[in-house]
């Protein structure tokens, strides 16, 4: 008997043994994935491998096939997954499809590749659906607003800037990825992420978009006329990074109207909550309230969107549907006072006013805290304000890992569950593909960095985790412990790494160092001091970790000639005998008298890595502080204090007390564009501005951070080091 299966074994064709290949990797995939196991008894459902939507694959591709065999009760498509199933409604029908289109190929000579299936019977069918019913709070859509008559009017009613365009709109198109842009009312300057409400743009909105505005008006949900339209056109494979429309720009609804073709355009809540809306062409979406000032909304460049199926016999299922060329229409009503929403920590209006009354009122000097609001006061203004400012440049300017943090996460076993406590832009999130890796970040919008590359993020203070005790195997924070101003609250955000450990969980921090010389050998830090001397926008006080930054700004000021000295005026100051704070009342950013010559920037300000001599540092936190206002103070050197007054650190120098802030200048490029939001600030200044940042740290001595992690209980230090002008921790939870 054994000798006949060897010898039908054997008869098997080359091809045969392929597909017998494939099929059972198909099975274990399945099994895999989501625990279902193949049957070698017929039933009446069939696992479709190679049939799923990650291959491409349509609903309407596959249900002509299979209903030919009998009828079909229901097809599952999976996101993200290469194969799919089919439900019979009886068991002979099934065999019979299941016999006849076995290495059945799909798209034969039609698609980029040919893909065969390979069938199996399966006892249970996993159920997933995309649901678009349930919508953010205030969002509104509306199905087939215009007809296709009007549709057609509209889009050959618009007309392409070329060669000719003028050089703001050539800048706003490349800043774009080439997609194609026009404005009409008011220009919207993506340099700015805002508008300029004094500088109208001469032709006005034309009457056929008027028209749609007076239908838009007459549905009621809008109440402030759009006097503003952006028109963006997106090829297939073209999307938007997730975003909120600026709260000072713009009035409570932003109005979208889709021409050509249908998209699927994805809702983000800060507590993690995640929302597609498929938008019909010709459907009207209008965002108010919660949807327009809390929830974030973008579209993920692809060329097709997983959507429920519209096949009435496979009602509930998915399919892939391409995308073809979508004109949108944005609709918007410029705002001309201060947003007073209800969703402050989204809204730049009441962040700007909650920073400079802290500057006024609670802290003006800048001091030690003395009680746990204070010290939520001073980290507010001075880092987590920041990092909200400056996140998109800070992730534009941050890549290369730790050599040292790449190498604890490389040897965690795969599989390992993983948080990186202060994410920043996510750039440990990928190091190792075979960890489950999640950040968690206090900055909401380098949260929303990570999910566009495609990273699991969420926001969260690191005193606060929100994640249950004794979940994750292993955890990083790198450059966060230093920015907590009291001891009590660094030993709190130790002890929730350790709460949220497994026993036998390892954990890696990273803080800055007091000690910049170590063995007679100074820190790359120091070793620049020659040239901070020269150029001062080594002022800046990078911490090592920043140096990549610094030296690019140092090279920039090199190429630059060194030259932006100028004095800026400010509206009101606050000072001390040894700082000034100013604070500019208006929406441009106060502009500190110094040769600067940060990396240039069109909204937020840098932080970056590196070091002197070219090779890669860790990124110990570059995060500026007073966020959206400037905080102008004297150059010098370590200002002496009094009392509990936090001296300014001078770059490249030796730390002469553990707490202090940290001085980031940031160059600042005049805004050519006529009546541009900073038009203030330039008019003030002919050359480029110097804004300064100032952020708080407290710098661990040697021996400081082993204590830390030890007096919060049951911790034992596996290994404790120095790196580059940081102290660096591995400990194990009990």
């Amino acid at each position: 008997m054994a000798s006949a299966e060897s010898q039908e074994k054997k008869k098997l064709s080359k091809a045969e043994k392929k597909a017998a290949r494939k099929q059972a990797k198909s099975q274990h995939l399945l099994l895999k994935h989501d625990g279902i196991a193949t049957s070698e008894t017929p039933t009446k459902f069939l696992l479709i491998g190679n049939g799923g939507l990650l291959n491409g694959i349509q609903q309407e591709l596959l249900a002509p096939l299979f209903k030919h065999y009998g009828q079909v009760e229901e097809i599952v498509m999976l996101p993200g997954k290469p194969y799919s199933f089919v439900c019979y409604r009886e068991i002979d029908r099934a065999i019979k499809a299941h016999d006849n289109l076995q290495g059945y190929v799909l798209r034969d000579g039609l698609g980029p590749t040919n893909i065969r299936m390979y069938l199996s019977y399966v006892t249970q069918v996993p159920k997933n659906s995309i649901n678009c019913e349930n919508l953010p709070a205030g969002l509104i859509l509306i199905e087939d607003f215009i007809d296709q008559s009007l549709e057609r009017e509209l889009l050959e009613s618009i007309t392409w800037e070329d060669g000719s365009a003028t050089c703001e709109s050539q800048s706003a198109q490349q800043s774009l990825k080439h997609r194609r842009v026009k404005h009409h009312g008011y220009e919207f300057l993506y340099s700015t992420n805002n508008i300029d409400k004094d500088n109208p743009m001469p032709d006005g909105m034309p009457a056929l978009f008027g028209q749609v505005i007076d239908d838009i008006m007459a549905t009621g949900h809008v109440q402030c006329r759009p006097d503003q339209l952006t028109i963006n056109q997106y090829q297939p494979g073209q999307g938007i990074p997730p975003h909120i429309d600026t709260h000072s720009a713009f009035e409570d609804a932003i109005i979208a109207l889709s021409l050509g073709s249908q998209v699927l355009m994805e809702f983000s809540h800060p507590d993690g909550r995640h929302i597609p809306v498929l938008l019909p062409p010709r459907s009207l979406v209008i965002m108010t309230g919660e949807a327009r000032y809390l929830w974030s909304h973008g579209i993920t460049p692809r060329k097709g969107d997983i959507v429920p199926s519209a096949t009435t016999d496979t009602k509930g299922g998915l399919t892939l549907m391409p995308r073809s060329v979508r004109t949108s229409l944005t609709f918007r009503a410029i705002r001309r006072e201060p947003c007073k929403c209800d969703y402050p920590s989204r809204c730049d209006s009441q962040q700007n006013q909650t920073i400079v009354k802290a500057i006024q009122e609670h802290n003006p000097s800048a001091s030690l805290p003395t009680s746990e609001q204070e010290a939520a006061v001073l980290e507010q203004t001075h880092v987590h304000q920041v990092y909200d400012r400056i996140a998109e440049h800070f992730s534009d300017t941050r890549h290369k890992p730790w050599p040292r943090v790449a190498e604890f996460l490389n040897k965690l076993a795969p599989g390992s569950v993983v948080m990186d406590v202060g994410c920043g832009n996510g750039k440990y999130l990928g190091v190792n593909r075979s960890l489950y890796t999640i950040g968690c970040d206090r900055s909401q919008h380098l949260v929303d960095i990570c999910r566009q590359r495609q990273f699991q993020a969420f926001t969260s203070d690191a005193l606060e985790l929100p994640v249950r005790s004794a979940s994750v195997d292993a955890c990083i924070c790198i450059a966060v412990i230093h920015h907590f101003s009291t001891q009590a609250r660094r030993e709190k955000a130790v002890q929730e790494i350790v709460r949220i450990l497994n026993s036998g969980g390892q954990a890696l921090i990273y803080v800055w160092a007091v000690e910049q010389e170590r063995n007679k050998k100074k820190s790359n830090y120091l070793k620049d001091s020659k040239t901070s001397d020269k150029v001062q926008i080594a002022n800046n006080g990078a911490t090592d970790c920043e140096q990549e930054a610094v030296d690019t700004n140092l090279e920039t000021e090199r190429r630059n000639g060194n030259a932006c000295l100028q004095k800026p005026e400010t509206d009101s100051s606050i000072s001390n005998q040894n700082s000034k704070v100013t604070v500019n009342e208006s929406h441009s950013i106060t502009a500190s008298p110094s040769n600067v010559g940060c990396s240039d920037t069109s909204q937020d300000c840098c932080k970056s890595k590196g070091t002197a001599d070219g090779k890669d540092v860790p990124d110990i936190e570059r995060r500026n502080e007073v966020g959206e206002k400037g905080v102008r103070v004297p150059q010098g050197n370590n200002l002496q204090t009094t009392d509990t007054t936090l001296p300014i650190h001078k770059n490249r120098t030796q730390f002469v007390q553990p707490d202090l802030l940290v001085p980031w200048h940031l160059k600042i490029k005049k805004d050519t564009g006529q009546g541009s939001p900073s038009k203030d600030l330039t008019a003030q200044n002919e050359a480029a501005q110097s804004v300064v940042y100032h952020r708080y740290y407290h710098v661990f001595k040697e021996g400081e951070l082993e204590k830390l992690c030890l007096c919060v209980g049951d911790t034992e230090v596996v290994s404790s080091y120095y790196d580059q002008g940081n102290w660096c921790v591995v400990f194990k939870k009990k």
